[in-house]
């Protein structure tokens, strides 16, 4: 008897582990999932403890810029040789441009965003960034082969990437920064899309 009692509080205490395991995301892959799946669930005003993972894929979405920017060095590597280097930097800037106006972006943020909740660090812009930009980051993966083989279907896929980066700036303004503030948050992607372009200047 007292067997099958101690069975039993072990199914009532077991029970409530399920769910739970079910929410952790024990790897980076588990993470990009359920950022393409239930981005809503990392997207909450709640802080998930995932900014490692967030901090991954905005560093992975900046490589994956360059990458498809290098993409045109082998494609027009014969009139290359005859270029400087200057010309070869051409296809660095797109990504440092956005590096820096990200980084940029994110501070701003920051700084704004600590007055209303103090739970609205760097840690956390990092984590909600890295959900939305999942989705651009498999975009921009998936239009490099697809560049390298020619096939003209590649703008598609790169051009809805920077677009929805675009969006994830309106996203993270309206949800966090201007808080349900239509207008201020189509400042902040204007105020983005000027940053990039000066600094694209510059370089």
């Amino acid at each position: 008897m007292n067997r099958i009692m101690e069975n039993q509080d072990q199914v009532i205490i077991e029970k409530p582990e399920g769910p739970n395991r079910k929410e952790q995301l024990d790897n980076y892959f588990q993470y990009v999932i359920q950022a393409i799946k239930d981005p809503d669930h990392l997207l909450s005003d709640e802080v998930k403890g995932k900014h490692q993972f967030g901090l991954i894929t905005l560093i992975a979405f900046l490589g994956l810029v360059l990458l498809s920017n290098l993409v045109g060095i082998f494609q027009y590597l014969d009139a290359l040789r005859y270029l400087g280097f200057s010309d070869y930097f051409d296809y660095f800037d797109r990504t440092i441009s956005y590096g820096v106006t990200l980084a940029l972006l994110i501070l701003f943020f920051k700084n704004n965003a600590s007055k209303i909740d103090n739970r609205y660090d760097l840690n956390f812009f990092f984590e909600k960034f890295g959900a939305l930009l999942a989705i651009p980051s498999l975009l921009l993966l998936l239009s490099i082969p697809l560049e390298l083989l020619d096939v003209t279907i590649y703008l598609w896929f790169s051009s809805l990437a920077y677009t929805l980066l675009y969006l994830s700036v309106f996203m993270i303004s309206y949800l966090y920064v201007a808080k349900n503030n239509i207008k201020t948050a189509i400042f902040y992607v204007a105020g983005f899309y000027f940053v990039y372009q000066i600094v694209s200047l510059i370089l």
